[in-house]
């Protein structure tokens, strides 16, 4: 989803989302500043919130079993980071480090459920954005399956080997922390 710094734009067929919209909408969500080089999302950790980049890079970084840190994605200005752990109440699937100094709307999971609640038109907008989102994410995922199958030839029972290390690997960058 992008989210504008100015009034809402059309984009891909939806209006965008101000962070000046935001902001009014979330009267208890905060602008957050962080250092180049600081780790804001740590993977593991249980997920309450999540981020509007205002401005600024994030690296999305995931911990392999050997302990090493692979780089996923790099989420930008306008991007949401960290909606699905919020939404989902999984544990954050990732970390996440400034590569620059960010900017950042925090979104409580508290105060987006008291929109729903409370009807707000503008939850709904912003679930709708949210919603096209993961659609565009889980479109992406089958696209990368479908280019991977385990075409079994006929007369034979074995499936050939899959790279389940690089399927995952491509599974991590489209669904980000």
């Amino acid at each position: 989803m992008a989210v504008s710094k100015k009034s809402t734009k059309k984009q891909s067929g939806s209006a965008t989302i101000s962070t000046e919209e935001l902001i009014r909408e979330f009267p208890g969500a905060k602008t957050v500043t962080y250092k180049a080089d600081t780790v804001f999302l740590k993977e593991g950790s249980k997920a309450t919130s999540c981020f509007v980049i205002i401005k600024g890079k994030v690296q999305i970084l995931k911990k392999t079993s050997r302990g090493e840190k692979v780089p996923l994605a790099i989420v930008k200005q306008g991007e949401f980071l960290g909606e699905m752990a919020m939404l989902s109440g999984e544990r954050r699937s990732a970390s996440a480090v400034a590569l620059t100094k960010v900017e950042a709307i925090v979104i409580e999971h508290s105060e987006f459920v008291a929109l729903l609640k409370a009807k707000n038109p503008f939850a709904g907008r912003l679930s709708l954005q949210l919603s096209t989102l993961l659609a565009t994410r889980c479109h992406r995922l089958l696209r990368l399956i479908a280019h991977q199958p385990a075409v079994v030839p006929l007369g034979t029972s074995k499936i050939p080997p899959i790279d389940v290390r690089a399927v995952l690997n491509r599974v991590y960058t489209l669904w980000a922390v």
